[in-house]
């Protein structure tokens, strides 16, 4: 057997499954490295405090050769009584406090780990090729002495003095996740803990061989804040007041809309050279911001600023890109800035927005029925911070809370599926200067995601085929662009010149938008141009979320 040439061995090996690989482990030296290979049992590691030595002993050899993906889930301070005192319903600014230094002392232990690793490692061995996931933080509560508002918390944490941690070669892709979603039906234990947002570039700052950034984050802003209850909620809940509900859940304004300013700051004061590739889904799980009240106000995320910073960050962040995926809550100074200068996408070829029917500024790029729902965002007071001390209202809930399904009792006021030309115009026309800016572009994909299932008394008698034959599903609004030659939403949508799609129902562009449209590609693939406005699916109708979801597959893949 040792006569065999280690690439032969290799060969042999990679067609073998697992049981079939651990019988060949002692066969020689080069079957156990070949073995270890491709059984893919040394590929991934999830770090804990408790593991880091045997983490460490395993990879600071050429086993980490196989290593790819080190996951890390980070916690804070458990909420226990000590049966003594009576509990606060809210968080006080030192506990706060004491969360920061906590979480920020685990990333520190994670970032060491590694720079340990990295130190320990042959050169050969160093150049970044890990993929770090993170997932955000939980809370272990102890729910037969606290009160449900312990569970949803607002206030975001922070990472302290970044700046201090060590730097690292070894990472190429890095992940931000939300932790387990499930926590949030029936009750939330361990509760999850939002993060702010900076955090998501300082430590892509520490990375310098980074070029794939990626979150998953922001559903859980959504889950609560924006829904509506039934009476009978109400009433088996022995509260009195739907007030009550939405006033424990909810996502209190203004840390949400600080978490979106401090990103736009440190993305001013921090570059990231070296990535080229983002994935930023910042409305993950997308289902916990569909099932929410289209008539009430939503919150103006921009003031005091004249426009959007969030929106304005993403767009400097993505001239040095060349694929960038992203679901966001944005407007027009994603793609152009507000100062009217011209913006450069020398390298970007692949880029999809799935941007939420919520502007940043609180109005709506969808409307229903006139006179149904509002129109006008509300400005975020001191009023919209969460207390720090209990108060009447906490002191209103019910215990019982803590095991009620809140899902159930939903009003489902989802009407808002035809665009609002007010707001979606100029988003439009940004967009499509922006693509016309971008030479390398191969495929581009701009959409909604919506649903029409409206439990209103205006909408009685209403026929939901006028919105799609799959109005009760879940849908989508939107466009996409192909250059000449390129596979977009099949295999057969291949053509021999630039290709635009319109999937937007019975929606058509002015004369002047279009025009701007059609100058997609025109400058880099000559003039001819084939246009789609209903397909095999859709109709004269919207079309199901996963067409949009598919032409993703196909951009990214």
């Amino acid at each position: 057997m040792n006569s065999l040439p280690q690439e032969l061995i290799d060969r042999i090996s990679s067609y073998l499954d697992c049981n079939d690989l651990k019988n060949t482990l002692v066969l020689s030296h080069f079957f156990k490295y070949a073995a270890e290979e491709y059984s893919g049992g040394f590929s991934r590691y999830v770090l804990t405090e408790a593991n880091a030595d045997k983490f460490l002993d395993t990879f600071s050899g050429r086993r980490f050769r196989y290593l790819r993906t080190v996951e890390f889930a980070t916690s804070v301070p458990a909420l226990k009584s000590d049966g003594k005192e009576e509990e606060s319903s809210r968080d006080t600014p030192e506990e706060l406090n004491a969360i920061d230094i906590e979480f920020t002392r685990q990333i520190e232990f994670l970032l060491s780990t590694l720079k340990t690793l990295e130190t320990n490692l042959d050169e050969v061995y160093r150049p970044g090729k890990l993929h770090l996931l993170i997932y955000t933080p939980t809370r272990t509560i102890d729910i037969e002495h606290f009160c449900i508002q312990r569970s949803y918390v607002s206030w975001r944490v922070h990472l302290l003095s970044p700046e201090k941690l060590p730097t690292l070669s070894l990472v190429r892709c890095l992940t931000i996740e939300l932790a387990d979603t499930s926590y949030y039906y029936d009750y939330p234990t361990p509760s999850l803990r939002k993060i702010d947002l900076r955090i998501l570039v300082d430590l892509a700052h520490k990375l310098p061989n980074l070029e794939d950034l990626r979150c998953n984050i922001g559903g859980d802003e959504w889950f609560s804040g924006q829904e509506a209850f039934t009476d009978d909620m109400v009433e088996d809940m022995q509260v009195g007041d739907v007030f009550v509900a939405n006033y424990i859940r909810h996502d209190w304004e203004g840390p949400r809309r600080d978490a979106r300013h401090d990103f736009a700051k440190v993305i001013q004061e921090i570059t990231l050279p070296s990535v080229c590739h983002a994935q930023l889904d910042f409305i993950s799980p997308m289902h916990e911001s569909d099932w929410i009240d289209q008539r009430l106000a939503m919150p103006n995320l921009v003031k005091p600023a004249t426009y959007d910073p969030f929106s304005t960050s993403l767009r400097i962040f993505s001239y040095q890109l060349r694929t960038m995926q992203l679901r966001v809550v944005a407007d027009e100074t994603l793609f152009w800035p507000a100062d009217g200068s011209t913006p450069y996408w020398p390298n970007l070829e692949c880029i999809s927005i799935m941007f939420h029917m919520v502007t940043p500024a609180g109005t709506w790029y969808f409307k229903g029925l006139p006179g149904v729902g509002a129109v006008e965002g509300y400005d975020i007071t001191e009023e919209c911070y969460p207390p720090f001390e209990t108060t009447d209202e906490d002191d209103s809930a019910d215990g019982d809370m803590f095991y009620y399904n809140w899902a159930t009792h939903r009003v489902l006021a989802l009407f808002r599926v035809e665009p609002n030309n007010n707001t979606i115009v100029s988003f439009l026309t940004a967009f499509a200067k922006a693509a016309a800016l971008m030479p390398s572009l191969k495929k581009a994909a701009l959409w909604c995601p919506l649903i029409f299932h409206p439990e209103l008394e205006q909408y009685d008698g209403y026929d939901k085929e006028q919105v799609s034959k799959h109005a009760d599903g879940e849908l989508a609004w939107g466009l996409g662009y192909a250059k000449p030659d390129t596979i977009a939403f099949s295999e057969k949508d291949s053509a021999h010149m630039r290709q635009l799609w319109w999937k937007v129902g019975k929606w058509r562009p002015d004369p002047e938008l279009h025009s701007i449209f059609q100058n997609v590609g025109r400058r880099e693939h000559g003039e001819e141009l084939a246009e789609y406005w209903t397909d095999e699916w859709s109709g004269d109708g919207l079309v199901e979320r996963d067409t949009f979801e598919i032409f993703e597959d196909y951009m990214f893949k």
